[in-house]
């Protein structure tokens, strides 16, 4: 259902091994840096050192990511890259004030991420229809970009009330961001941790609006 071949954390090859052990050592780095921004109170300084560190290391990952699929391909992996790209693009823009200027690069990233995602699906049909992976993998894949698009129209549609929802669209940008950056690793070694392919399918689609609930209420 993960049409993602395992990998052997331990051997980098195809890889470039500087690219390789940069990606994992920075994206353990930016899980640290989440973590210590959600258990901040929001507007500390630890809060914010803490998201500075979530998304400049989420950027990187994402980018070197795209690095190493320029070897080896992995369609849900290009997707995850880009959507975290987006999602933490989208969330730190939410705090921003609402200039034309951001609102133009907002609609730019939500054109973006629209065409990833139409791009994905065209490459995803005619392998679904040809009987080479089921419905159910891109349909799992397509969930978390078409949650967090519809989430942009509904923002735009809000646009007088920008000040009012800004925050909550950050911190739930910042936690979809987070949940893809567990959730690529964990498709690659699912297998070897014993993680049921349930779990790792769905689970982001729970775990992540129980904890955007949970913080909001903090």
């Amino acid at each position: 259902m993960i049409p993602v071949d395992p990998v052997n954390l331990s051997d980098y090859t195809p890889f470039d091994p500087f690219s390789y052990y940069i990606h994992i050592i920075i994206g353990l780095v930016g899980w640290v840096g989440a973590l210590v921004a959600l258990a901040s109170q929001k507007g500390s300084r630890r809060h914010i050192l803490g998201g500075r560190l979530f998304i400049v290391s989420t950027v990187v990952v994402s980018v070197t990511a795209l690095v190493l699929l320029a070897t080896r391909f992995a369609p849900p992996l290009f997707v995850a890259a880009l959507t975290a790209l987006y999602a933490i693009a989208t969330g730190y823009l939410a705090l921003q004030p609402g200039s034309q200027k951001i609102k133009r690069t907002e609609y730019g990233l939500f054109a973006f991420e629209l065409g990833m995602l139409l791009l994905f699906m065209a490459m995803a049909i005619p392998n679904v229809m040809a009987g080479n992976i089921p419905v159910m993998g891109p349909l799992v894949i397509a969930i978390i970009p078409t949650i967090l698009l519809v989430d942009d129209i509904n923002f735009f549609r809000k646009a007088d009330r920008r000040p009012a929802i800004r925050v909550r669209r950050h911190l739930a940008r910042m936690i979809w961001a987070l949940i893809i950056s567990v959730r690529a690793p964990l498709a690659e070694i699912y297998a070897e941790l014993s993680i049921p392919v349930f779990f790792i399918l769905f689970g982001p689609l729970v775990v992540a609006p129980l904890m955007i609930w949970f913080f909001l209420r903090k």
